[in-house]
């Protein structure tokens, strides 16, 4: 089976060619999860059922059984759970790891990186109209500035960012033309036709929309190359759509300061077990950030009305505003 080719026209040049390096997947069981990895990966992979070839320096390999006699190379020995003895001359790569412990491994090995990439943070809101898309841009920015390499990717439906941050009429793709790309993403490519707003890559939609978007091998091939990948997340992960939510390893919750919300945070704990949440709360509302913090048990940003002021129209212009002072203790306590 032959992962995608990148032999299609592309949309907005970020696509692969003939010098990505091939990866071979040799894996006898038809593993399922090694194949999603693998397609995650979204770079042009052939998966076999044996050890019929000999691979070429530039080749990265994935085996779910030993090496054969006098093969070297960049080979990724992944465990099944599945009892596999050694034979007369086989060996074990160098690195094993398991699945489904190790599915970061794999998939940065998949997609040309030795160890998994940066940090996704997520920011989602219990409710609309809370400043959400706000807050993950100031995040954005604050950690930009720390310096780290950072990207901003909004996968919200409802997109205002473009607007938000002044990228309207901003040369580069926004999820449209992603969502049209049929090569593999490969990082670099993205990185250099992304728009960029105060030193932070900006993934976001327009006037076209967001249908089709490939969201989850974006954000993979954004975490190969920057510190800290900041996601705008849907409400539709308190439902149960996690699979976004899943790859981050932080998750800023932003709460109205409601009763009620106890019971969606709670929801979201057992959807992302292996995720840090962090709290914010705004002020005004039915419960204050301490009492929250005392509630959950955890520490709690306050996040203040921001006064209107000016010509500020972008997020964090405002370097002692709420909403800066807040992405700051966030961005401190994401990078600790």
């Amino acid at each position: 089976m032959t992962g995608a080719s990148g032999a299609g026209a592309p949309a907005c040049g970020i696509v692969g060619d003939m010098d990505v390096p091939r990866t071979m997947i040799v894996d006898p069981f038809l593993n399922d999860e090694l194949l999603e990895l693998a397609e995650l990966s979204g770079v042009p992979f052939t998966r076999v059922r044996s050890w019929g070839f000999d691979p070429s320096p530039p080749e990265r390999i994935v085996t779910t059984v030993p090496l054969p006699r006098g093969v070297g190379g960049d080979v990724l020995g992944v465990s099944l759970d599945v009892d596999v003895p050694l034979g007369v001359g086989e060996r074990w790569p160098e690195r094993v790891v398991s699945l489904p412990r190790g599915r970061a491994d794999v998939l940065a090995w998949l997609g040309g990186a030795e160890r998994p990439g940066g940090r996704v943070v997520g920011v989602i809101g219990l409710a609309g109209g809370l400043g959400t898309t706000t807050l993950a841009a100031a995040l954005a920015r604050a950690l930009a500035g720390t310096p780290l390499a950072v990207a901003l990717v909004d996968t919200d439906p409802v997109s205002t960012l473009e607007e938000r941050i002044g990228l309207v009429g901003v040369p580069g793709p926004r999820w449209a033309d992603l969502a049209v790309e049929d090569g593999p993403l490969l990082p670099h490519r993205i990185d250099a036709v992304l728009p960029v707003w105060r030193r932070v890559r900006v993934v976001t939609s327009d006037e076209r929309g967001m249908s089709g978007a490939a969201h989850l091998p974006v954000v993979h091939a954004l975490a190969r190359t920057h510190d800290v990948t900041v996601v705008d997340l849907p409400r539709a992960v308190l439902t149960g759509d996690a699979a976004l939510a899943g790859r981050c390893g932080d998750v800023v919750v932003l709460m109205a300061g409601l009763a009620a919300e106890r019971a969606a945070w709670e929801r979201l704990r057992a959807l992302l077990p292996a995720a840090v949440l962090h709290p914010v709360v705004r002020t005004g509302g039915e419960v204050s950030p301490g009492e929250r913090a005392r509630e959950l048990g955890a520490p709690v940003v306050a996040l203040g009305a921001e006064r209107p002021g000016g010509t500020v129209v972008q997020p964090g212009d405002r370097r002692r505003g709420a909403v800066m002072t807040a992405a700051r203790a966030l961005a401190a306590a994401v990078v600790a």
